[in-house]
Protein backbone atom coordinates (compact mmCIF):
# COMPACT_ATOMS: atom_id res chain seq x y z
CA UNK A 1 0.00 0.00 0.00
CA UNK A 2 1.33 3.44 -0.88
CA UNK A 3 0.86 6.51 1.27
CA UNK A 4 -0.87 9.63 0.05
CA UNK A 5 1.46 12.42 -1.04
CA UNK A 6 0.14 14.59 1.77
CA UNK A 7 0.30 11.84 4.44
CA UNK A 8 2.62 13.79 6.74
CA UNK A 9 0.49 16.94 6.51
CA UNK A 10 -2.63 14.92 7.34
CA UNK A 11 -0.97 13.40 10.42
CA UNK A 12 0.19 16.88 11.51
CA UNK A 13 -3.37 18.20 11.12
CA UNK A 14 -4.54 15.67 13.71
CA UNK A 15 -2.21 17.18 16.33
CA UNK A 16 -4.64 18.94 18.66
CA UNK A 17 -1.92 21.03 20.28
CA UNK A 18 -2.20 23.59 17.49
CA UNK A 19 -4.80 25.06 15.16
CA UNK A 20 -4.94 24.19 11.49
CA UNK A 21 -6.35 25.68 8.33
CA UNK A 22 -7.18 23.02 5.75
CA UNK A 23 -7.25 24.09 2.12
CA UNK A 24 -7.47 21.62 -0.74
CA UNK A 25 -9.51 20.97 -3.87
CA UNK A 26 -12.92 19.29 -3.86
CA UNK A 27 -12.83 15.56 -3.29
CA UNK A 28 -9.42 15.54 -1.65
CA UNK A 29 -10.59 14.36 1.78
CA UNK A 30 -10.89 17.63 3.73
CA UNK A 31 -14.12 16.60 5.43
CA UNK A 32 -12.68 13.21 6.41
CA UNK A 33 -9.61 14.93 7.84
CA UNK A 34 -11.68 17.42 9.82
CA UNK A 35 -13.89 14.59 11.07
CA UNK A 36 -10.78 12.78 12.28
CA UNK A 37 -9.53 15.90 14.01
CA UNK A 38 -12.85 16.38 15.82
CA UNK A 39 -12.86 12.71 16.82
CA UNK A 40 -9.33 13.15 18.16
CA UNK A 41 -10.46 16.19 20.14
CA UNK A 42 -13.51 14.35 21.50
CA UNK A 43 -11.28 11.68 22.98
CA UNK A 44 -9.43 14.27 25.08
CA UNK A 45 -11.83 17.05 26.14
CA UNK A 46 -13.79 17.13 29.38
CA UNK A 47 -17.04 18.01 27.59
CA UNK A 48 -18.03 17.81 23.90
CA UNK A 49 -19.17 21.45 24.06
CA UNK A 50 -15.53 22.49 24.38
CA UNK A 51 -15.11 21.82 20.66
CA UNK A 52 -16.30 24.45 18.20
CA UNK A 53 -16.31 23.80 14.47
CA UNK A 54 -17.00 26.69 12.09
CA UNK A 55 -17.98 26.09 8.47
CA UNK A 56 -18.92 28.40 5.63
CA UNK A 57 -22.37 26.93 4.98
CA UNK A 58 -25.18 25.20 6.85
CA UNK A 59 -24.84 22.35 4.38
CA UNK A 60 -21.20 21.86 5.38
CA UNK A 61 -22.11 21.94 9.07
CA UNK A 62 -24.80 19.31 8.50
CA UNK A 63 -22.34 17.18 6.54
CA UNK A 64 -19.77 17.37 9.35
CA UNK A 65 -22.39 16.30 11.89
CA UNK A 66 -23.44 13.41 9.63
CA UNK A 67 -19.84 12.31 9.07
CA UNK A 68 -19.24 12.22 12.82
CA UNK A 69 -22.38 10.16 13.32
CA UNK A 70 -21.35 7.81 10.51
CA UNK A 71 -17.91 7.35 12.08
CA UNK A 72 -19.40 6.63 15.50
CA UNK A 73 -21.92 4.19 14.00
CA UNK A 74 -19.15 2.39 12.12
CA UNK A 75 -17.07 2.22 15.30
CA UNK A 76 -19.85 0.33 17.06
CA UNK A 77 -18.79 -2.65 14.95
CA UNK A 78 -15.87 -4.61 16.41
CA UNK A 79 -14.59 -5.15 12.86
CA UNK A 80 -12.54 -2.29 11.35
CA UNK A 81 -13.34 -1.21 7.79
CA UNK A 82 -11.26 -2.59 4.95
CA UNK A 83 -10.52 0.78 3.32
CA UNK A 84 -7.23 2.11 4.75
CA UNK A 85 -8.42 5.74 4.82
CA UNK A 86 -11.47 4.71 6.91
CA UNK A 87 -9.44 2.70 9.44
CA UNK A 88 -8.02 5.76 11.20
CA UNK A 89 -11.51 7.26 11.56
CA UNK A 90 -12.73 3.94 12.98
CA UNK A 91 -9.87 3.82 15.51
CA UNK A 92 -10.46 7.41 16.62
CA UNK A 93 -14.22 6.87 16.84
CA UNK A 94 -13.71 3.75 18.97
CA UNK A 95 -11.80 5.89 21.48
CA UNK A 96 -14.63 8.43 21.46
CA UNK A 97 -17.23 5.73 22.11
CA UNK A 98 -15.24 4.51 25.11
CA UNK A 99 -14.99 8.07 26.41
CA UNK A 100 -18.67 8.67 25.68
CA UNK A 101 -19.63 5.64 27.76
CA UNK A 102 -17.27 6.52 30.63
CA UNK A 103 -18.47 10.14 30.79
CA UNK A 104 -22.15 9.51 30.05
CA UNK A 105 -22.17 12.02 27.19
CA UNK A 106 -24.72 10.15 25.03
CA UNK A 107 -23.32 11.68 21.84
CA UNK A 108 -25.33 9.39 19.58
CA UNK A 109 -28.57 10.63 21.13
CA UNK A 110 -27.64 14.23 21.92
CA UNK A 111 -26.32 15.72 18.68
CA UNK A 112 -26.90 19.24 19.98
CA UNK A 113 -23.78 18.77 22.10
CA UNK A 114 -21.74 19.10 18.90
CA UNK A 115 -21.21 22.78 18.22
CA UNK A 116 -21.15 23.47 14.48
CA UNK A 117 -21.65 27.02 13.27
CA UNK A 118 -21.48 28.83 9.97
CA UNK A 119 -19.43 31.97 9.53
Amino acid sequence: MTQAIDHDQRINALDIRHSVCVTAPAGSGKTELLTQRILNLLSTVDYPEQILAVTFTRKAAAEMRERLLDALRAAQSPQPPEQPHKQLSWQLARKVLLRDEAEGWQLMQQHQRWLFYTS
